[in-house]
């Protein structure tokens, strides 16, 4: 049986960090839905609704610090404790819609959080409406850990190397491409003289919405699954 150490504290994405002020995360979401998101353990994060205003907030206010601009119809938040990891969920209301957000504090600068309301389910995949988006995550990195070939996804074996890091060789052995997702199936290998410790968050980049190791250090000529999930890309 394959044992998978599930990392889901996974963000919708992850813009890259070269410059905090333009990260920006695109949440889509109807009314009653619950997406994920990532937020700065130490700053503050901007949260909007794309064509709305966020008219009411809901959540344990010990969790964290809240600012509103009811102005601009926008609220500012960060974690009440600058080293917390833990989810924060939170509901969010405009005029058309409430959302709920499950948002993982992360060691990452400021970001801004826009909520797109009113995403059609009925384009994406049946593992992908299978439920809200962490069962999503879930189930498909269930049915990639035994590579399995749902109908109604579309699945590649590239084969493809890719540069990581000296020391380390990353290959491509599969794909599983849904509508707005793609899961990746990696072998991670050790082909150094040097013991490799591997830390999930070392691996995410713009886009990664979650990320599995089997095993987090590797000897010397020793080799371990890596499971990605990413939003699927234009040239995909």
């Amino acid at each position: 049986m394959t044992h998978l150490k599930t990392s889901l504290v996974l963000l919708p994405l992850l813009l890259p960090l070269s410059n905090p002020a333009a990260a920006l995360q695109i949440l889509d979401a109807k009314d009653g839905e619950t997406v994920l998101g990532k937020i700065s353990q130490k700053e503050v994060t901007r949260i909007n609704f794309e064509r709305s205003r966020i008219r009411k907030v809901t959540g344990n206010a010990g969790e964290f610090v809240l600012e509103k601009d009811e102005e601009k119809g926008q609220i500012f938040i960060r974690p009440a404790s600058p080293d917390s990891t833990k989810p924060i969920n939170l509901f969010v209301s405009s005029d058309r819609s409430t959302v709920a957000l499950l948002l993982q504090p992360v060691d990452t600068p400021s970001d801004t959080i826009v909520i797109r309301e009113g995403r059609d389910p009925l384009t994406a995949s049946r593992s992908e409406k299978s439920g809200l988006h962490v069962r999503t995550l879930k189930n498909l990195l269930l049915a990639m850990a035994g590579d399995a070939l749902p109908e109604d996804m579309e699945v590649r074996e590239p084969g493809r190397q890719l540069a990581l890091w000296p020391g380390v060789r990353l290959t491509l052995q599969r794909e599983w491409l849904g509508t707005g997702l793609v899961g990746e199936k990696y072998q991670l290998a050790n082909i150094g003289t040097k013991d490799v410790n591997l830390v999930e968050r070392d691996l995410y980049k713009p886009g990664v919405m979650a990320v599995s190791l089997e095993h987090a250090s590797l000897r010397p000529g020793e080799a371990t699954n890596l499971f990605v999930i990413r939003e699927r890309r234009a040239n995909d």
